[in-house]
């Protein structure tokens, strides 16, 4: 009787045993032998690296051409010489040209492009991704539904589409009612208008402090704190940051040295310099040649006015919100991103 209860223990011992461990031997085998080495494909709503696909295609064309190590994804077609005969609509893989593209007629492609130099695309061309080692320039009408990259200039004639990720290596044009997303440059340029920048002046302004508006809270000597809505006089000079429970109005020619942050809303006049961060829940406007050091970040609109500049070239900056509106003529530094709609007003 009890070798017969030790023969059960050991046989019920047994089984949980081999259950527990059956979990573990898919893992043991894997550690074994991986199975599992090649990274997992991101979608473009994933990956934060604006460029990141452009790299990836990138270095795909340089496995295929020889010049760099094997992706696993070398498979792609060449662009004919006779490029405004050539029917893109039949293209079954990702195309490589060899040469720079010039085409007065649409092009219109839904396999990849890969382009070794510049390529100028007629109206009304349609590409879902493209990537240039030069210039892009894409006439009337264009669109495109995934992303663009250039080593150089990114041009998109009026009325165009740059859905997703545009990004360049020099700088982006956008036309007049041009629509966008998220974009990056290390010059963003707006609507028809290319006047130099201009050279922002401090002449005629007074000093003032913060510390004269009533319901004002000193939190830091280079902070204050403002109870309700806060209207800065034309022509001032302020010389710490500024957070506004309220709407925010800084007057035309006032310049903040320091960071403004406001609940209700932020408006800056005519020739207002914020050289720093402007926050906001709501919405900010910039009027005509305004300027921002940035970031510009807000949680519903940004409506950016004509000749209006943000950023520096040597120090970029980022504008985001779920919709911007900019006028003709404003030049960004940096990243621009339009969560829901961005485009460049009509004059």
């Amino acid at each position: 009787m009890m070798a017969g209860q030790y023969v059960s223990y050991a046989a019920f011992t047994l089984i949980c045993l081999l259950l527990l461990t059956l979990p573990f031997l898919a893992a043991f085998r894997e550690w074994l032998k991986p199975t599992d080495l090649a990274p997992l494909p991101i979608a473009h709503h994933y990956s934060s690296d604006i460029d990141h696909f452009a790299k990836r295609l990138h270095a795909d064309v340089k496995a295929k051409l020889g010049l760099g190590a094997s992706t696993g994804y070398e498979d792609f077609d060449f662009v004919v010489d006779w490029v405004e005969d050539m029917n893109w609509g039949h293209a079954s893989k990702r195309l490589i040209s060899e040469f720079s593209i010039e085409s007065q007629t649409p092009i219109r492609s839904e396999q990849p492009l890969y382009v070794k130099g510049s390529i100028h695309a007629g109206d009304e061309s349609v590409f879902s991704r493209l990537y240039a080692t030069g210039d892009i320039d894409l006439g009337i009408g264009s669109e495109v539904h995934d992303w663009a990259h250039a080593n150089g200039a990114v041009r998109l004639g009026r009325h165009s589409v740059g859905l997703r990720r545009i990004s360049a290596g020099t700088s982006i044009e956008l036309n007049m009612q041009a629509w966008f997303e998220r974009m990056q440059a290390p010059t963003l340029y707006f609507g028809a208008s290319r006047e130099e920048e201009f050279a922002y002046e401090e002449t005629h302004q007074v000093d003032a402090s913060f510390s004269d508006f009533p319901h004002a809270i000193q939190k830091t000597p280079s902070l204050f704190l403002i109870q309700g809505d806060c209207q800065l006089p034309a022509n001032k000079r302020y010389r710490s940051s500024v957070v506004v429970t309220g709407f925010l109005t800084i007057g035309a020619g006032t310049t903040i040295i320091g960071d403004v942050k406001a609940r209700k809303g932020v408006s800056l006049g005519s020739n207002a310099f914020v050289k720093g961060a402007v926050t906001c829940e709501k919405r900010i406007y910039l009027f005509a040649h305004a300027r921002a050091l940035g970031p510009l970040l807000s949680e519903s609109d940004i409506l950016i006015g004509a000749q209006s500049v943000i950023g520096l070239l040597d120090a970029p900056t980022t504008v985001n919100a779920r919709n911007i509106i900019v006028e003709d003529g404003v030049v960004v530094h940096g990243t621009v991103w339009a969560h829901d709609i961005g485009m460049v007003k009509a004059s």
